[in-house]
């Protein structure tokens, strides 16, 4: 097959769930046979130099003033700044490489396939949706201005439904990260077709030394610090959770773009930050368990199955483990509430070191046999595949 991928930023370093995916996925799909190309924005003009065959990069394209203001203040973040230079390659390929898909990993990237009747027939497209957008919104409050936050807020939901009908009816196939968002999306839109995809993570090896660190009382915040959600359980945690046990474990806090009041924050509570870690692998193996106190949010959590992966459990909510099929034991502890997360700190604090392993093997296992990204590639091609055969019987049948 030969498979175009429109991806929202450069997938390179990894260093949060978007590029990992990206990182990850689309070599494994090249290494099955399939041509693969990816065409990345990017803010960065030193990307540029870095074209391949298999790869390209887009600069934003700088629109007049008015035009930015406009855009501002009525669109959401989903659906601008915008790149005319990635549009015109997309038509480009189109109509030279023709490609048997097209792809938008996100759905903001969903803007940049061309419209049905424009393609060919035997062309299919699709957009992965990685939350629900509409809904997310809601809850985040995600306007860039102190003031009048409700009205923008209002402005945003009504654009960003609009922005999403327009992709999702443009597209033949919807993805979504997990089978709750599916759901959700199906009661959204009843008349359009949604399959669930997954997250998922790459193979790696351990060996008996990066056991040893499960023993320690060090606990783990990963995840990108400008996203609200992440910043709202970061507080939450350091408000209400961390005061009663920060006596007995050692709490870091890794993640990309930390604010200045994140990083004043964290001095303040003598919390360690990495500032936008190139590696992941040593971050997480020195230490014990890896927190997530999500309150907000939807999708799948892949530093979850990341965790899990490197035999690290993981202490999350019941909103953190939506949507995953992961049982409790399995690497996960659940605790709801300040009194029900802090609970179950205390608890896992306790452990001894067999029960630490135990409990972290678990989930290792888990993820060996249902979360690695050629899980993840399978499944993917075997939606595209059956996507494709349906439209070549509705194209008998229509002639």
């Amino acid at each position: 097959m030969k498979i175009l991928v429109l991806a929202s930023d450069n997938p390179s370093p990894p260093i949060n769930g978007t590029r990992i995916r990206n990182f990850h996925l689309w070599p494994i799909l090249k290494a099955q046979g399939h041509e693969v190309k990816l065409l990345c924005l990017t803010k960065n003009p030193q990307d540029l130099n870095h074209h391949s065959d298999d790869k390209e990069f887009f600069l934003f394209t700088r629109k007049n003033i008015f035009k930015r203001i406009y855009m501002r203040l009525l669109h959401s973040y989903h659906e601008w700044p915008v790149s005319d230079d990635l549009t015109r390659r997309v038509q480009s390929l189109v109509s030279e490489w023709q490609p048997d898909i097209i792809h938008a990993e996100e759905f903001r990237m969903g803007q940049y396939i061309p419209r049905k009747n424009t393609l060919s027939a035997q062309t299919l497209t699709s957009v992965c949706a990685h939350n629900v957008e509409s809904q997310l919104i809601k809850k985040t409050l995600a306007a860039p201005f102190p003031y009048a936050i409700k009205f923008f807020n209002r402005i945003y939901q009504i654009t960003l439904k609009r922005a999403e009908r327009k992709v999702f009816h443009n597209v033949d196939l919807r993805l979504t990260y997990s089978e709750v968002d599916k759901n959700i999306y199906a009661s959204l839109y009843p008349k359009l077709t949604w399959v669930s995809s997954s997250n998922g993570v790459p193979l790696i090896n351990l060996n008996e030394s990066d056991l040893k660190t499960l023993c320690t009382n060090n606990i783990l915040f990963l995840g990108s610090l400008n996203y609200l959600p992440n910043i709202e359980g970061l507080y939450w945690f350091l408000d209400h959770i961390y005061p009663n046990v920060k006596q007995n474990c050692k709490l870091t806090v890794a993640g990309s773009n930390p604010p200045e009041k994140v990083k004043i924050r964290l001095k303040t509570e003598d919390v360690e930050l990495i500032d936008t870690p190139l590696e992941l692998g040593p971050v997480y193996l020195e230490n014990g368990l890896l927190i997530v106190p999500l309150l907000n949010g939807s999708g799948t959590r892949g530093k979850i199955l990341e965790s899990l992966m490197y035999a690290r459990p993981v202490l999350t909510t019941s909103l953190g483990v939506e949507g995953l099929q992961i049982n409790a034991g399995q690497g996960i502890i659940v605790g709801d509430g300040i009194e029900g997360y802090t609970s179950a700190l205390k608890d896992w604090l306790n452990l001894n070191s067999q029960e630490r392993q135990k409990m972290a093997m678990a989930g290792r296992d888990l993820i060996l046999k249902k979360y690695t990204w050629h899980h993840v590639a399978s499944d993917l091609i075997k939606y595209w595949e059956k996507g494709v055969m349906s439209k070549r019987t509705l194209q008998q049948t229509k002639n």
